[in-house]
This record gives C-alpha cells, structure tokens and sequence, in this order.
C-alpha cells in the first residue's frame, strides 16, 4: 500500500510541475527558449521578479480568452505590423539573444530561470493577471478602451502591469 501511496505522489508532483501554471503542458524546453527570448529582449535590465512578470504575462495570455490559447500564437501574434512583443521586431535584440545564448551569459540564464519559474509554475505570478504591460503608464496597454476593462494595475521595476477583462 505504501508503494501505491509514494508512487501516486510521484505521478501526481511530476503531473503538477510539468502543467505549470496553468494546466496545459507550457513546461517544455522549446518553450522556455520562446518565452526567454521575450523576457531577454523585454526585461533584460529589470529585477527577477520584472523578468518573471514579463513571463507570465505569456501564461495568462494563453489562459485568457481574448488572446490565442497557444504560446507560440500568442507570442508571435502581429499587431500594426510588428509582433504584441515589441522584441521581436527588433533585430538588434535577436542579435543580443544569440549572443547571450552562445555565451550562456548569465543575462541568458536569468531569462530562461524566469521562463521556466513561469512556464512550469514554480513561482507565483507577481502581477496576479497581468496579460498587458507598458514601460510607461499611461498607454494604449494600461488603459480600459471600448473592448477591455483595465484592474489590477501595478508597476513592478521600470513596467506598469494589469488585467483585461472583457466589457
């Protein structure tokens, strides 16, 4: 009996910790090579806990219903001609990320850190909710407009986080 008991802990740790945060399988190294690349070019310069922010505004999109419910279509998804994630409509950036990559530089390692905390759920979300940021406040991001209600606002290291919510 006790083997049954410590193997379905097991089954279920393994369960909880690959689901990550959100109950679908985000907890791959494909992804936190994605969701790093973000968080390198987004937040290279801020706090963990402003690297983690960046990160799990990806999670709570792909949990969101008014975002795509994959990651790759929400970190690839285009708005007036770029990417939501302004990084990667930059190539400087993508430049910067293969150099930090190939250097395993420690900026490179705290961008995958904060993807997988985020990815895999091992740390909570720092904005809450957050699906939206902006280096300044206000922005097109941080305020309520015909479609979205804006809470939660809250600014963690140089960016200002909050929920959407649908009107």
């Amino acid at each position: 009996m006790k083997i049954f008991n410590f193997s379905f802990l097991v089954l279920l740790y393994c369960y909880l910790t690959s689901s990550g945060a959100t109950g679908k399988n985000l907890c791959t190294s494909a992804n936190f090579q994605t969701v790093g690349r973000v968080v390198h070019g987004e937040a290279r310069g801020e706090s963990f806990t402003g690297q983690l922010a960046v990160a799990y505004t990806i999670v709570n999109r792909v949990n969101h219903g008014g975002y795509p419910n994959t990651l790759n279509k929400v970190v690839y998804q285009r708005y007036s001609g770029g990417y939501q994630y302004n990084t990667l409509s930059e190539p400087r950036h993508d430049r910067a990320w293969a150099t930090s990559k190939a250097n395993n530089d420690s900026t490179y390692r705290r961008a995958i850190l904060a993807a997988k905390d985020a990815l895999c759920g091992y740390r909570s979300d720092p904005t809450g909710c957050a699906t939206d940021y902006c280096a300044y406040d206000p922005c097109s991001a941080t305020r309520s407009n015909r479609y979205w209600d804006v809470y939660n606002k809250r600014k963690i290291g140089n960016h200002w986080f909050v929920c959407r919510s649908p009107k």
